[in-house]
């Protein structure tokens, strides 16, 4: 008799801790490996690029497509390396940066220009290193050719995630955490 019960209490303890690692550790895990199918999924206003910010911001629990000419760097901040898009030996390359409490991504092009763009991968700021200028009005960029040379660098972490979908779909709680954010 005291061996089944001990078996049986065992057996509850068990349950219980996979029920609890269950609750509390899969919805995140979730939220942040399919975040990027999540903010396809999700209305967002003009402007913004919802499933390119999450790709940069949760790269190292999502699918990284490994190609040649790509190299991420998950060393410090998880930066992604363009070498097929190499000009002038600067390389292309892209990051999520943590600053001052909120999320920024930042964007090196091979001209030597930097990007940050706020927390919905909208155009914050550019920045030339040469010339040093820092330009928040964004006069003479055309954001629409930049957004297209992002994604065209580095689209593939979009690509390879936002038709990868969940077993157990969040949506809701996905567009409760970043609904703000992104409209």
């Amino acid at each position: 008799m005291k061996k089944k019960l001990k078996i049986a209490t065992i057996l509850i303890i068990f349950i219980s801790f996979g029920w609890f690692a269950y609750t509390n550790l899969y919805p995140s895990q979730n939220l942040r490996r399919y975040s990027v199918y999540y903010a396809h999924n999700m209305e967002h206003k003009k402007g913004a690029h919802p499933e390119m910010a999450m790709a940069l911001e949760n790269i190292k629990v999502m699918r990284t497509p490994a190609s040649r000419g790509i190299r991420y760097d998950y060393d410090g901040l998880a930066k992604v390396y363009n070498d097929r898009n190499k000009k002038n030996d600067i390389v292309p390359w892209i990051c999520a940066t943590y600053a001052q409490k909120n999320t920024e991504y930042l964007y090196i092009r091979p001209d030597n220009n930097r990007y940050i763009f706020n927390a919905d991968f909208s155009l914050k700021i550019v920045y030339n290193r040469d010339s040093a200028n820092l330009d928040p009005e964004k006069s003479d960029i055309d954001e629409e050719e930049l957004y297209k040379e992002v994604y065209n660098n580095f689209g593939f972490l979009v690509k390879a995630n936002v038709h990868h979908k969940p077993l157990i779909n969040m949506q809701k709680e996905f567009n409760k955490k970043y609904y703000k954010r992104f409209n």
